[in-house]
């Protein structure tokens, strides 16, 4: 997974300098102009956008960012750039912007080459008020995440690689107007999705006071990495556009869509007596492990849920709360200690044995991972850049390693050789250098924390610095059969045991 991320950032380096990327792969389609000229005809303004890769951290060192977001390490997102709306001729497109609820964003072209996993979701990025100088950075998801299982695409069938529409609006008739329009250039109905805003919990409109929004694109564990790395860094790898009416139409604004349902089976009911093999597992791991003393941690509820911030009201606990990216397509789980938020030091000689239920082999979802995570706060943006830095005062939550189930399947056997309940379960040892795995630099289970011992203070958001306090996030994708996340009511929480050198 190191080796991946380290892959991946230094193909954002080539880009960013210039170097050409393969052939756009929405090209070619004659569909594309008479789509757009329909359009043009029907009364719209269409401006077309981009798209690109976010690496959070690289955002955090950048001084753009406080936070990393929790950031899911070794997957990045794919933003989409908005053009501002007409008539303004700003020259740059926006990763953030604003949108008029008579608007709408289309994305248009392929989806994500075969991975495990996508989605692409829109969120409240930014809430402005009219009265208050300030800026509230909520990264609230607006809804269900359009995700592989449910998004409709041009032949049906396998998802990856395929033709899509999707028309992010508030509008019903704006809807009805680019479906229609994007039907009669040619384009079957059948490979159009809507994703209506929530505008009954939005402040939509184009003055300094209304809402900020941003549009990524998630993907996880590319089938091939060099075609998802060329999907990531392929700015026209699909067409974005900004369609804005020329005359503002009577408003029509859709309904909100309810959640969909999450609940499904426990995971002990999908597997009896996982419980106590996994009681099994914790047990044998601390009788293999030497050391003196141990902390045991469990894992909780890591961020609040997006639609509860997107309706929270002055007074409530959500309320202006940070939902870092929250979606419904996993549980977010994190380290804690008696029901609380819990860190951790991991010094050069200490190690951690993450360990758990491997949640994809229970069935309970697409694919599982962790993670580790720095726990502190910076704080420095208010006084060092002469700008204000979103996310300031909020932890760094900077993913930097982690290891997915196609990695640890199979791990737990080194402490369960016999139990027939072991390959439902997995156990890594997290350490700092290499030598300090159980079986040697080689080995498969184990995962090392990249450190910096020297250089800035505090270090850079790609790694975790000795001495920072640092946490384990837990994910669970797609619950195979509910095709949203695992319900935090139905999956058995990861757990940690750390041992201190001495």
């Amino acid at each position: 997974m190191v080796k991946r991320l380290v892959s991946l950032l230094l193909g954002a380096l080539v880009v960013g300098l210039g170097v050409a990327g393969a052939p756009a792969s929405a090209a070619g389609d004659s569909r594309v102009a008479a789509f757009q000229a329909t359009l043009h005809t029907g009364g719209f303004v269409v401006r077309a956008g981009d798209t690109g890769p976010v690496f959070f951290p690289q955002l955090v060192d950048a001084h753009f960012l406080e936070s990393a977001a929790g950031n899911n390490a070794g997957n990045p997102y794919k933003r989409f750039d908005i053009p501002p709306p007409p008539p303004r001729t700003f020259p740059r497109q926006l990763s953030v912007f604003r949108l008029a609820p008579y608007e709408a964003v289309v994305y248009l072209g392929p989806t994500p080459p075969a991975a495990d996993y996508f989605s692409f979701t829109p969120f409240l990025y930014i809430r402005h008020y009219l009265t208050r100088p300030v800026r509230d950075w909520l990264f609230a998801s607006l809804g269900d995440p359009l995700n592989n299982a449910l998004i409709r695409v041009q032949g049906g069938g396998d998802p990856f690689d395929k033709n899509t529409m999707i028309i992010f609006t508030a509008d019903r008739g704006i809807y009805e107007r680019i479906a229609a329009a994007a039907e009669a250039a040619g384009y079957p109905a059948s490979m159009i999705n809507l994703y209506p805003l929530p505008s009954n919990v939005l402040h939509m409109g184009l003055s300094p006071g209304s809402d900020t929004f941003s549009i990524g694109v998630r993907t996880a564990n590319f089938k091939s990495q060099a075609e998802g790395n060329r999907y990531l860094f392929d700015a026209h790898w699909a067409n974005v556009y900004r369609i804005t009416p020329e005359t503002i139409p009577p408003s029509d604004p859709l309904p909100q869509p309810p959640p969909r349902p999450r609940e499904w089976r426990h995971e002990s009911t999908l597997v009896p007596g996982i419980v106590p093999a996994l009681n099994r597992l914790g047990r044998a791991i601390v009788a293999h492990t030497p050391h003196m003393i141990t902390r045991q941690f469990g894992s909780q509820q890591w961020f609040p849920l997006s639609s509860d911030v997107l309706t929270a009201t002055p007074g409530s606990p959500d309320y202006r709360q940070f939902a870092a990216g929250e979606s419904t397509d996993t549980p977010y789980l994190r380290s804690a200690l008696g029901g609380q938020p819990a860190n951790f030091r991991l010094g050069l000689h200490d190690r951690l044995v993450v360990y758990g239920v491997n949640h994809a082999a229970t069935g309970l979802a697409t694919y599982s991972s962790f993670a580790v995570y720095g726990d502190f706060r910076l704080n420095t943006c208010e006084h060092q850049v002469p700008r204000f830095v979103y996310g300031c005062g909020d932890p760094i939550w900077n993913g930097v390693a982690g290891m997915t189930n196609h990695d640890f399947t199979g791990s737990a056997r080194r402490y369960l050789p016999r139990d027939p309940l072991a390959r439902y379960l997995y156990a890594v040892t997290v350490v700092r250098i290499k030598r300090e795995c159980p079986a040697g630099p080689t080995d498969p289970y184990c995962l090392v924390v990249p450190f910096a011992t020297q250089g800035r203070q505090p270090p850079s958001a790609t790694v975790i610095g000795l001495g920072y306090p640092l946490m384990i996030g837990y994910r669970a994708y797609l619950n195979p059969v509910t095709k949203s996340g695992p319900s935090y009511r139905d999956i058995i929480p990861d757990r940690a045991i750390l041992f201190p050198a001495g």
